[in-house]
């Protein structure tokens, strides 16, 4: 079996992320975990953060391959 992890970062200027940010705050409001308005300052928060470079996320990716031996 292989492995690979992947992180993927964005420090300083929202790069990567910036697309779930948008999507982010449409759905939460849908899932009951923020209201629109709460959702809306919280997309612009992180937007001014990443225009004054002081933006970060990150998050871990794995992947297995496998071989089934017969």
């Amino acid at each position: 079996m292989k492995t690979f992890s992947y992180v993927m970062a964005d420090i300083g200027k929202a790069d990567f992320w910036l697309s779930a940010v948008e999507a982010f705050s449409k759905l939460l409001p849908k899932s009951g975990a923020m209201t629109e308005e709460e959702a809306k300052g919280w997309e612009t928060s992180l937007k001014r953060a990443s225009d004054e470079g002081a933006f970060f996320a990150a998050s871990n990716y794995y992947t297995f391959i496998g071989r089934k031996v017969t």
